[in-house]
């Protein structure tokens, strides 16, 4: 198995499924794949003649080019419009799944957190933003403000939610937050000590509680910054450890024959 991404150094999915994969007795081991956009698309016939490759994980930049390359992606993937998990199918094909929004919710409830009733902001729209977006409304957050560098993507992100609510739960914002919210970073800054925060760390206090996707570090500046303000902080290292249980069962019980 591989997981793709640009940059890769950060990843902690090999660390945690490579310990599952032994448990489950299953001849698999996970590798990062270092792969930058402007070669994916080689990089993708590369992968296809691999014949014990039985699949790959897909980090940032990756997400939504992933899909498109895809040979049929299943129903969630299809919702969001991005996958991170890729299986070579028994009949060779590739077929895109999506795991992200599911690991983000249970490493909250896993941690007491819970959604339902909360008021939500979001910050980013890409892959991963728009699997979380989507599991936070089925588990009943009450609103979902979005808010993404690109205003016109957090306006389509947003309509395609209350779309599928049949409601208007969500709408496009600035990165705002207020009392109460549920913040969750799920843009890339936070993994260099160089990046700019996402939001203004003045406006986060003690009724907030701030998430990140960023697994590494496990304690971003952000979190840094919320837990001095008295916020209760989550780290994104319990999105990738309540998801690669899935993820390995997933594609070890569609293990060809030969391996």
């Amino acid at each position: 198995m591989g997981v793709l991404g640009d940059p890769i150094s950060q990843i902690k999915t090999p660390q945690a499924i490579n310990l599952i994969f032994e448990k489950l007795g299953a001849n698999v081991i996970c590798i990062p794949l270092h792969i930058s956009a402007v070669d994916l698309q080689i990089a993708w016939a590369g992968l296809k003649a691999l014949r014990n490759l039985i699949g790959f994980g897909v980090t940032l930049p990756h997400k939504l080019e992933v899909f498109r390359l895809c040979d049929s992606v299943d129903e969630v993937a299809q919702r969001v419009g991005a996958v991170n998990v890729v299986r070579r199918e028994q009949d060779g094909t590739f077929r895109g799944y999506q795991f992200d929004g599911l690991g983000f919710a249970r490493g909250l409830e896993a941690q007491g957190h819970n959604i339902k009733g909360r008021d939500c902001l979001l910050l980013g729209a890409g892959g991963a933003a728009s699997a979380i977006a989507h599991e936070l409304i089925d588990r009943g957050a009450s609103s979902l403000a979005i808010a993404n560098r690109t205003r016109s993507k957090a306006e389509k992100l947003a309509s395609c939610i209350n779309d599928r609510a049949g409601r208007s739960v969500a709408y496009a914002a600035d990165p705002n937050p207020v009392s109460g919210q549920l913040i969750i970073n799920s843009t890339s800054l936070g993994m260099n000590l160089s990046d700019h925060m996402p939001v203004d760390p003045n406006c986060l206090d003690a009724s907030m509680l701030v998430a990140e996707v960023i697994a590494k570090p496990e304690k971003t500046a952000l979190l840094i910054e919320a837990e001095q303000r008295g916020a209760k902080i989550h780290s994104g290292i319990h999105m990738v450890n309540n998801q690669v249980d899935e993820i390995a069962k997933h594609l070890s019980e569609n293990l060809p024959k030969a391996l």
